[in-house]
């Protein structure tokens, strides 16, 4: 890993951002979803981070081309769910969610600034997110406190989306499927993403890759300061490297 002044920025004319965890803080939500549907159609009790640790590692093995659906499944088997049908369960799943995304949902500290900063530097920003259309919606059009700082639709030059992909991360498709669209060099693009896998996808593309800190990635710490190019603790950091001349 290399300290952030070492960046070259010039370099860059795209710039890819991660959605869930390294712009949004979202992966408490999901992780107290999952904690609430096995909690409330089963006997069982879980905890926050069981919930993420075993929803993490079924997605990261499941190759299902609805792994959501099959993740339904798989929590209908594991904890006897009363619910036996998955497509039910996930129905459910999207509607306790729906209510966090909508009113609870926010940007990272300084996130949106951050982007207004690369736009007006005339770089491309890009949006590489395995979350749904469905979620993107949610954010771009009816939470309001993220509408207030930022539209999310009108912020980024590019989206791409779980709809786009047929592999997810660490799978390099997204990565490279935004480079095929500006025919990109690798050594034109930086990439922020918070998680293992992210950061992973980004180096199998061959692009440099930031890792931003989101406190739900601190199982896999180790194995992404061992991958990753660089490291922030927030996006203050980013945007002091610009002021500063970077």
């Amino acid at each position: 890993m290399h300290p952030l002044n070492q960046l070259n920025l010039e370099s860059k004319k795209y710039i890819i951002f991660d959605m869930d965890g390294t712009l949004i803080d979202s992966v408490g939500v999901w992780n107290a979803t999952d904690k609430k549907l096995v909690e409330e159609f089963s006997n069982n009790t879980i905890s926050l981070e069981t919930a993420q640790l075993e929803r993490d590692t079924f997605l990261h093995n499941n190759q299902s081309s609805d792994s959501y659906l099959a993740y339904c499944a798989y929590l209908i088997d594991k904890y006897a769910l009363r619910i036996r049908e998955p497509e039910k369960l996930l129905q459910i799943r999207w509607d306790k969610s729906g209510e966090i995304l909508e009113n609870d949902m926010d940007f990272k500290p300084d996130a949106p600034e951050l982007i207004a900063r690369l736009k007006a530097r005339n770089f491309t920003v890009a949006l590489a997110t395995m979350t749904t259309q469905v979620q993107l919606d949610i954010y771009s059009e009816k939470n309001k406190r993220m509408l207030s700082q930022m539209n999310i639709n009108d912020a980024f030059d590019l989206i791409t989306r779980k709809e786009d992909v047929k592999n997810k991360k660490p799978h390099p498709e997204i990565y490279n499927l935004i480079m095929r669209h500006y025919a990109a060099t690798p050594n034109e693009c930086l990439v922020f993403e918070d998680s293992y896998a992210g950061v992973l996808a980004a180096k199998n593309a061959g692009i440099e890759v930031i890792n931003i800190y989101d406190k739900h990635s601190d199982v896999d710490r180790d194995k992404i300061d061992a991958i990753a190019d660089y490291r922030i603790a927030n996006y203050r950091q980013f945007i002091n490297l610009l002021n500063n001349g970077g």
